[in-house]
């Protein structure tokens, strides 16, 4: 009877083990559940990433979706998810369409899909938008707008936004700009944004007050408006007592003051210019609240650089990283880039066709212009500025210092340059890009078997059992031996591939 007994609560404890490990193992999973995404929304997460596991996911949510709680990471080396560092270019790549053409003339249907031939072949972006088959030099460009459709904004895949398809044409005659999604320029990324009901007024730089900043810029779909401090909509907004807000706290003793809200600011003026119109009212305390927060921040350090950037307080700062302290020591936001500018437009000019300084000029709304005349011109009540060339797509490269190296590509313009980064210096201002070889090279006739390569690698094996680089390579050594030499299989003559990838869509 004992015996039995003992038995019956062995088993009992047992199952209660079991029960408290089926329980911890849940907990465990709840956890693991909770660190994990579950929704990515589209176009919301950046670009192709590679990880850990050597597999290309569309962005990084994708990645911590698709991997929860199998440790897998981001990749610290770059090219682990590349052909010749032994991956297998597997990918986990949605079916969102994105199109985007690719250095071999192909169009893929988005950013992750071209990821996975770039580790496949080794070939690069050429640029945003699907691929022109018509050579750009013979596009056929309106000469007109006037009785054109206005369908704008448009996003073109040089990085600047057109009123309508027709303009986008008749400004880039003979570039082969194309229209992308609209989430690649700086005035179009937050058109079809879906806004939560959060209700903090902001001030846009138009002089208008909006429910919250988001919907400040979808209304805005196309223009440069940006958030300015609530001083400037004074006349239209006013406090709770019936007052308007600081106009400004120039000559203000500076004094860190620490508000109800947690954050710094540098004294009681600005704490109410900033606030001003906020919802929450926020109030002086004592400064002791505040402490940890000045500590965490101030650890923080900022090179001296200068890139000047402009806060949502209407100051310019003079790198991105001294705005960054300042969103941590007070809230302030990034407004746009360059000087903060007085809030009042200048003289517009009515031409530019004498204007003497034709050199491109990068605006703060992400637009490249012709010359500062034509900025002024185009942009008038918009209250865009003159920034650092590096900041517009087609203006990146025209300081750019390139190496030596032989790097040779073929340019839209049918023209040989001797690396991408020449191509792009040289061309300051225009949309060229890469296009295949063979474009350029289609009037040469060489002599014997010598040609020039692209330098991608997609190894093919000979019938010699030797390994070449791409078909090209092959079809030099094919020419020399008088046609002994010819294909059998794709891949090298070690590891065969059967199937031909085709990722593209024409």
């Amino acid at each position: 009877m004992k015996t039995c007994r003992k038995g019956v609560a062995g088993t009992a404890m047992a199952f209660r083990v079991v029960l408290l490990v089926v329980s911890l193992a849940q907990v465990v999973v709840a956890i693991r559940d909770a660190s994990c995404p579950r929704i990515c929304q589209q176009n919301a997460y950046g670009e192709p990433v590679c990880g850990s596991d050597g597999v290309i996911y569309s962005n990084i949510c994708e990645l911590k979706k698709k991997t929860c709680g199998k440790g897998i990471k981001l990749s610290t080396d770059p090219g682990l998810c590349q052909r010749h560092a032994g991956s297998k270019c597997d990918h986990k790549c949605t079916s969102e369409k994105d199109p985007v053409c690719g250095t071999d003339g192909r169009t893929y249907l988005n950013r992750c899909m071209l990821q996975v031939e770039i580790c496949r072949l080794g070939i690069g972006l050429s640029h945003l938008g699907p691929c022109n088959n018509i050579s750009a030099h013979r596009e056929n460009c309106p000469v007109d707008c006037r009785q054109a459709p206005q369908d704008g904004p448009i996003c073109g895949s040089d990085g600047n936004v057109y009123k309508s398809t027709c303009q986008m044409k008749l400004l880039t005659c003979g570039q082969g700009v194309v229209k992308t999604n609209k989430k690649y320029c700086q005035t179009t990324r937050h058109c079809r944004e879906s806004c939560w009901r959060n209700a903090r007024p902001a001030c846009g730089s138009d002089g208008k007050v909006y429910t919250n900043v988001c919907k400040m810029k979808s209304k805005n779909c196309g223009k440069h408006v940006f958030e300015v401090p609530m001083a400037y909509c004074a006349g239209q907004e006013r406090t709770s007592q019936g007052g308007g807000c600081p106009l400004g706290c120039t000559g203000e003793v500076e004094k860190p003051t620490c508000g109800s809200d947690g954050y710094i600011y540098r004294s009681e003026c600005e704490l109410k210019m900033l606030n001003c119109g906020n919802i929450r009212r926020v109030v002086k305390v004592d400064f002791d609240k505040c402490k940890n927060r000045l500590n965490k921040c101030l650890k923080t350090k900022c090179s001296s650089d200068s890139d000047p950037v402009c806060g949502t307080d209407a100051r310019t700062y003079t790198n991105e990283c001294q705005l960054n302290l300042a969103t941590c020591v007070k809230g302030v936001q990034f407004a746009h880039l360059g000087n903060c500018t007085q809030l009042k437009e200048d003289h517009c000019p009515n031409d530019c066709d004498n204007n003497v300084d034709e050199e491109p000029v990068c605006g703060s709304d992400g637009n490249v212009y012709r010359s500062h005349c034509h900025l002024k011109k185009e942009t008038c009540g918009q209250l865009v500025i003159e920034v650092p060339l590096q900041h517009c797509r087609t203006t990146a490269s025209c300081n750019e210092q390139c190496s030596d190296e032989r790097n040779f590509v073929c340019g839209s313009d049918n023209k040989i340059y001797r690396s991408e980064c020449e191509m792009k210096r040289d061309n300051c201002g225009k949309h060229i890009f890469v296009v295949p070889m063979k474009r350029c090279i289609a009037g040469f006739l060489f002599r014997g078997c010598q040609k020039i390569c692209p330098t991608y690698y997609d190894p093919v094996c000979g019938t010699d059992n030797m390994t070449y680089s791409n078909t090209c390579f092959l079809e030099i050594e094919n020419c020399r031996s008088r046609s002994l030499v010819t294909m059998k299989n794709m891949g090298t003559c070690t590891e065969p591939i059967n199937d031909i990838p085709k990722n593209y869509l024409y």
